[in-house]
């Protein structure tokens, strides 16, 4: 699939947006679901080096970054989900030599027969 990378992304965001676009088809919502997660890489990367630079510990208190890191890694997991990308099978390549793959839907609901 050939996508355009939003010129706006930093290194982080740029990565993960051009890994996904070339490996998976994206619908609409996971093309915005993937920006957004592009973004709140970079954004998180932005603060993550804000806190290198200033420490953790701000005139004796937590620094109110860590706070803010942390909201935008729930947000980045919660973004992540819905895009549902498909995971590496942990079972050998197959015939071709290509390792099968299948969404963390299908493997929970596998899961969930096999443990009845």
């Amino acid at each position: 699939m050939t996508e355009l990378i939003p010129s706006h992304l930093g290194a982080a965001g740029h990565a993960l947006y051009k890994a996904a676009v070339e490996e998976f088809e994206l619908s609409l919502p996971e093309q915005a679901a993937l920006l957004q997660s592009a973004e709140t890489i970079d954004t998180l990367r932005i603060i993550e080096d804000e806190i290198r630079k200033t420490g953790p510990v701000v005139n004796g208190k937590p620094s109110p970054l860590l706070a803010e890191a942390r909201q935008q890694r729930t947000i980045l997991v919660r973004l992540l989900g819905l895009l549902d990308l498909r995971l590496e099978d942990d079972e050998a390549p197959g015939e071709n030599g290509v390792r099968p793959s299948v969404s963390r839907a299908a493997r929970k609901a596998a899961r969930a027969r096999w443990s009845k």
